[in-house]
């Protein structure tokens, strides 16, 4: 019975992992760069001025000018701190937002095109976003059932925990790495799939104990874990942020800020709320209330609330790695880089398998080294133009799949070469394009990294030529 489970269990988790395996691997790649999002939204315009802290006469000051240029009417305004994770000042509407430099003075239109492609593609694999949420939160879903059979499926754990074989014809060399990759990770894969998850079924969640517990009556539901706006009554005046920023040097002296959200913008209802970081907690922000005056209503009781509602307002950073600091994030990344491996070495094992038939094997190369190619460029395209860089993404894309069929000459070597002179191509527009400016701390952060990708690529690709011309070597001495 214990043979026939993992035997059932190989089966799924093969199949599985096969039927998805290139939705998978987009949504692996995309969280694993969208990790750095912040950082990539500091290099796409690397010349603005950054800063530290910024005083409470300065935020009233940038949003005052920021008001004076666009009066129209829009539900919320918001101010985003230099101690959110990128240094910068940033006031805004729901239509557009602009830089402030340290004196208040508007500067430079926020522009970050593809870190927002990128982002969309991890959360909503760059769908409608009602439907898109739930495909990915069921991919998350499937990346726990995943880890699950290749664990029940695995037949010596204990005695391969450390195992990685060489040589011979690397086959063997791939199983090993996945199944390494698959358990050593295996706590934090679950942990991304869980809180995946939960993004796309929050609603059904919602729904559910509005069921059970609420009479139907969703907005209670909510409440029980969101806490409820208070509702203002008061005449329409322009909102003291001044006074409300100012009162957090005695609210919350420990607790940076991380936004202001105005709601209901020119109405009685008008509400100032400042989200701060919590140190020493994992939730998103506690948030504070002021009324247009800037007079304190009270917070949002996140900080101290019940253990329940503190893992639900933890589920963005814990998926994201936003918490302590680079380090963090440079941990999420290499664990984000074996999930994605996992999926990458998942396939190649099942090709393998079948003999790598010619067309299949073209095209999950194009796929997984032609969509680093598609970044580049699409990224270089958010430079240069208005594009829409979800089109010119997935054009780049359906294009390499063409190439893969029509060219049969485009094997594994091929495509890492491409993906390394497409990057390097982004590099040498970006270095001319923003001229000095490539040289700040925004841009070195991101164009070292992708520099390192440029000539790690370029040996990989070397190393897989030479390995193939030695297999087909041996195959041609081997033949009678």
């Amino acid at each position: 019975m214990e043979k026939a489970t993992k035997q059932a269990a190989l089966n799924a988790h093969s199949w599985v992992g096969v039927f998805l395996g290139i939705l998978l691997f987009l949504v692996c790649l995309s969280g694993t760069l969208a990790v750095f999002h912040k950082e990539f939204e500091r290099w796409e315009q690397p010349g603005i001025e950054e800063m530290e802290q910024v005083d409470p006469a300065t935020v009233e000051k940038a949003m005052a000018a920021f008001r004076a240029r666009h009066p129209e009417a829009t539900e919320h305004e918001f101010v985003v701190f230099p101690t959110s994770g990128i240094p910068r000042l940033v006031v805004e509407n729901d239509d557009v937002a602009y830089f402030a430099d340290s004196d208040g003075n508007l500067i430079e239109k926020e522009r970050s095109p593809f870190t927002k492609m990128l982002v969309d593609l991890h959360l909503y694999l760059n769908l409608p976003h009602s439907w898109g949420m739930i495909l990915v939160s069921a991919l998350g879903a499937i990346i726990c059932t995943l880890v699950v059979t290749g664990i029940i499926a695995h037949k010596r754990i204990k005695k391969d925990a450390f195992t990685l074989r060489r040589g011979g014809n690397r086959q063997q060399y791939k199983i090993d790495l996945h199944n390494r990759f698959g358990l050593w990770a295996a706590p934090f894969h679950l942990m991304i799939g869980v809180t995946g998850t939960y993004f796309g079924m929050a609603g059904l969640i919602i729904l559910l104990m509005s069921q059970l517990y609420f009479d139907g009556n969703r907005q209670a539901a909510v409440e029980t874990v969101f806490t409820p706006e208070p509702e203002l009554t008061q005449p329409v005046a322009t909102p003291n942020l001044q006074k409300a920023v100012a009162q957090l040097e005695t609210l919350a002296p420990d607790q940076p800020p991380i936004f202001i959200t105005v709601h209901d913008v020119n109405s009685p209802a008008q509400l100032i709320e400042i989200y701060t970081q919590v140190p020493g907690k994992m939730i998103y922000s506690e948030n504070y209330r002021f009324d247009t005056q800037g007079n304190f209503l009270g917070n949002a009781g996140y900080k101290d609330g019940h253990w329940g509602k503190q893992l639900i307002y933890s589920m963005y950073r814990l998926h994201f790695g936003d918490f302590a600091g680079i380090p963090g994030k440079l941990l999420y990344f290499v664990l984000g880089v074996m999930l994605t491996v996992l999926c990458v070495s998942g396939i190649d094992i099942w090709l393998a398998k079948k003999a790598f038939p010619p067309v299949l094997t073209r095209l999950w190369h194009a796929t997984v080294w032609g969509s680093i190619s598609a970044l580049g460029l699409t990224a270089l395209a958010g430079m240069v133009s208005d594009v829409s860089l979800v089109a010119c993404f997935w054009g780049l894309m359906i294009l390499n799949l063409v190439f893969a069929v029509a060219l049969r000459g485009l094997s594994k070597p091929v495509w890492l070469a491409i993906a390394g002179a497409s990057v390097l191509v982004l590099l040498i527009s970006y270095s001319v394009l923003h001229t000095s400016d490539s040289l700040t701390l925004a841009a070195l952060q991101v164009n070292i990294p992708l520099l390192v990708f440029v000539i790690w690529s370029c040996r990989k690709a070397l190393k897989a030529r030479d390995y193939q011309s030695f297999a087909a070597i041996q195959a041609q001495n081997s033949t009678p």
